[in-house]
């Protein structure tokens, strides 16, 4: 490899960190794992958070629990997701405040097709929504434990205000 080749690539990997996750699209393919209907709903830990695996498995522990949403998109290829689960998904108040929500692990490569529903364009990204899967707040890029806790408060607290707005109905 010539000098001026070697430069292009170190220019071009360069310019990756300094855009970071959230200008990357990733290559859509097929799920890696189909789970059979009726099957038990898959639970993973990232950080001190347990998610449900997949869109359609959380919004339905939602609805039947009541309980509003914190749904992640993430991808295996972001950087930024990892610290972010390393970093927020560690602290333990967010912990202790994500028992509230069901959470949701969305990876980009196994659902593009809710990524997209969700027009998700940078990763990380959470979408706090009712349990009806009505959108809350959104954040987009990685965040720390206290932005993240902040969001999550706030959150609850529009879920509780629509609530209180249909029980007065």
């Amino acid at each position: 490899m010539t000098a001026n080749a070697r430069m292009h690539v170190w220019l071009g990997i360069g310019f990756f960190f300094l855009l970071g996750c959230d200008n990357v699209t990733p290559s859509p393919r097929p799920a890696d794992r189909q789970e059979a209907r009726g099957s038990p709903v898959a639970r993973v830990l990232r950080g001190k958070l347990e998610f449900v695996e997949g869109y359609a498995d959380g919004y339905q522990q939602a609805r039947h629990a009541g309980r509003p949403m914190l749904v992640f998109f993430t991808a295996s290829w972001c950087g930024f997701c990892h610290q972010m689960e390393a970093e927020a998904f560690n602290d333990s108040q967010v912990a202790a405040f994500s028992r509230q929500f069901i959470c949701i692990l969305v990876d980009a490569d196994r659902e593009p097709d809710v990524c997209q529903e969700f027009r998700i364009r940078g990763y990380p990204a959470i979408q706090f929504l009712t349990p009806q899967g009505v959108p809350l707040n959104r954040l987009v890029g990685k965040r720390s434990a206290a932005e993240l806790m902040l969001q999550m408060q706030a959150a609850l607290e529009a879920t509780a205000n629509r609530s209180s707005q249909n029980l007065l109905r």
